[in-house]
């Protein structure tokens, strides 16, 4: 009697972990992404406003400010980050930062000129268009034309050349050293 085996697959024990959270740039979305991550943080704003009663410090219109909308969307990927990303990856206080974070940008999350209902702000003074702009463009100052330097990459240099003349210095005295023993 021939003997059948069956090979039996042992389940999956990993657990598939989710994707990180990524940057939104609203611009950069196409539009049918833009509505839904919109989609997706009026839900969560709701849930904010709930949970911690800043229905005061949020502007009811704050969907038709492109400003708060930025800053709303940095509190949701810190709040996604914090409470459902690679805890491994997070501090011991992630979510007491958090919560301080919230409440360092509430100040930021209303506009004044819409306490009753929503107001087109007036459009910003654009340096484009300023005689003043243009003029500092024609004599350009130094901050437009120094040369390209990473002031990081720039002490890494200068601290890569002194660690080289000390190491010289170094073999200096040990081959000098060694002159005087032969």
């Amino acid at each position: 009697m021939a003997e059948t085996t069956t090979e039996t697959q042992a389940p999956d024990t990993q657990e598939e972990k989710p994707e990180p959270p990524q940057r939104w740039v609203w611009a950069d979305m196409d539009p049918d992404d833009r509505e839904k991550r919109l989609g997706e943080l009026t839900l969560w704003v709701d849930w904010l406003i709930k949970t911690y009663d800043v229905r005061n410090q949020i502007a009811r219109c704050w969907y038709r400010h492109p400003r708060i909308i930025e800053h709303l969307t940095a509190l949701y990927i810190g709040w996604v980050r914090t409470y459902a990303g690679d805890p491994t990856k997070l501090g011991l206080r992630a979510e007491a930062e958090w919560i301080k974070d919230l409440y360092a940008f509430l100040p930021r999350l209303n506009s004044a000129s819409c306490q009753t209902s929503h107001m087109e702000s007036p459009a910003p003074q654009l340096t484009d268009g300023d005689d003043a702009f243009g003029q500092w463009l024609d004599e350009p100052p130094e901050f437009l034309t120094a040369p390209r330097a990473h002031p990081a990459k720039a002490q890494v240099a200068r601290l890569a050349k002194e660690a080289e003349a000390a190491a010289k210095a170094r073999a200096a005295r040990r081959e000098s050293g060694e002159k005087k023993e032969s």
